[in-house]
């Protein structure tokens, strides 16, 4: 399937013989919706998530409500609400995810989506295994060679699966980024339906740092140390993060996701990749989100290298960075140190994402460490305070991570290293960094639990 050596070859479509790909791509060249009436029922279509999604596409694909049923679409993350999203048209269309923001919250409530347990590294094995007959994305214009670039959000459609399909669609936006990725690359020979459509894509602003955040943030940034690789999330914690990294020296990065904060710490030369022993002096990622500067930033910027999710996240591949640091969010914690990340309860919440991948793989890095942050507290619906870190999960509580595999646990109030701890030194360090309001609780828990 997928190596390291490269992906494989894809599958030439054209039909004619063309003088050019000039030729080619005004041949071509469908409106959004002739495109999408090559969607016909039973269809499974997997589509690029994120930023990535095709707009043009995807609003007619909504008027073939009624006219299709039982069409499958395989998206993640998207950045809008589109008609074929809404409980009215569950008869022609329903949603698969493998990773759920929170456009994939709502369809959920509304029963007309369905989230796919797996690790994102995994993502290209699962495309696969469904067999999608239709593949659709958003994509840079073609550059002089007639290659086009699958960008941002990326990684959610493989290259194997669009080798597979029967159509592949593409949007070609200008105001998309071209990565610097040979993984990504498109040409107009490799695909049946080009649809033009240059509106501005979705930025996601920076999230506001919260003090809470400043404050595990710099617990975070002291376990760094000068000269290792990191990973690091996106949103306000991973901004605080890298805001507080900037005293650091010859930091290198393989991570799924970049931001603006990663632009940063890049234009200030604190990650510089020069210490790397695997790909040195460049950043590794598998895609990116952030503002309209930042993706004028990474346009064909050659300091970023990136590959198809399934490679970044393999575990073997990040393992082979020595000193890897991954930096994790968590949304609670049980005392024996189960990491629950992505539900409360029966309700999905996220999703497994990549944070498995680079647990595991930070484990085997020479001299690498996990981190996973949580605010200590949260308000419940009446707006009473509660613990993150509690006795027990909440019954039906997915657990993300193995508390096997857990190493250091952050909050606001310090740090805890649980990597070969006993139960009741768990629940001590645990104890420890909870809010103090509810550490005489969370002891006399432990005890009735045997664990103190």
């Amino acid at each position: 399937m997928y190596s390291i050596e490269g992906s494989l070859v894809k599958k030439n479509r054209s039909k004619k013989n063309y003088s050019s790909w000039h030729e080619e791509y005004e041949d071509k060249l469908y409106t959004a919706e002739d495109a999408a009436a090559l969607i016909q029922s039973n269809d499974k279509i997997a589509m690029s998530g994120g930023t990535s999604i095709p707009y043009a596409f995807s609003r007619e694909l909504s008027k073939r409500a009624g006219q299709v049923s039982n069409v499958t679409l395989s998206m993640g993350y998207a950045m809008a609400l589109f008609d074929y999203m809404k409980p009215e048209n569950s008869e022609s269309f329903h949603l698969e995810t493998v990773f759920v923001g929170p456009m994939e919250r709502i369809c959920m409530d509304w029963g007309v989506a369905s989230y796919v347990p797996i690790h994102l590294g995994d993502t290209s094995n699962y495309t696969q295994h469904i067999g999608f007959n239709r593949v659709t994305s958003a994509v840079c214009p073609p550059d002089e060679d007639g290659y086009m670039s699958r960008s941002l959000f990326a990684s959610f459609l493989d290259n194997e699966s669009i080798r597979m399909a029967d159509t592949v669609i593409v949007e070609v936006n200008k105001n998309i980024p071209r990565l610097n990725s040979e993984d990504f690359r498109i040409h107009v020979s490799e695909v049946d339906c080009i649809i033009e459509n240059h509106e501005p894509i979705f930025e996601v602003p920076e999230i506001p740092i919260t003090d809470v955040e400043r404050k595990i943030a710099a617990y975070i940034a002291d376990l760094v140390p000068d000269e290792s690789t990191i990973q690091l999330g996106f949103g306000g914690l991973g901004n605080a993060i890298g805001y507080l990294l900037k005293d650091k020296k010859n930091l290198g990065m393989h991570t799924e996701v970049v931001s603006p904060s990663v632009m940063d710490l890049v234009e200030a030369g604190v990650i510089n990749g020069s210490k790397k022993n695997f790909m040195p002096n460049k950043v590794v990622a598998g895609f990116c989100v952030g503002t309209r500067e930042f993706y004028d930033y990474i346009d064909n910027n050659t300091d970023y290298v990136f590959r198809e999710i399934g490679w970044v996240n393999n575990p073997i591949n990040i393992a082979k960075n020595d000193n890897l640091v991954s930096i994790n969010n968590a949304l609670m914690f049980d005392l024996t140190g189960q990491a629950a990340s992505e539900s409360i309860g029966t309700k999905q919440y996220s999703g497994t994402g990549g944070q498995v991948n680079f647990v595991m793989g930070s484990k085997y890095s020479k001299g690498g460490r996990s981190i996973m942050s949580l605010n200590s507290t949260y308000k419940d619906k009446e707006g009473r305070l509660q613990s993150k870190i509690m006795a027990t999960l909440p019954p039906n509580t997915v657990v993300s991570t193995s508390r096997n595999d857990i190493q250091y646990v952050v909050t606001e109030h310090g740090v805890a290293n649980l990597r070969y701890k006993s139960l009741e030194e768990r629940a001590k360090q645990l104890i420890s960094i909870a809010h103090p309001d509810f550490r005489d609780k969370l002891k006399f828990e432990a005890h009735k639990n045997g664990w103190l």
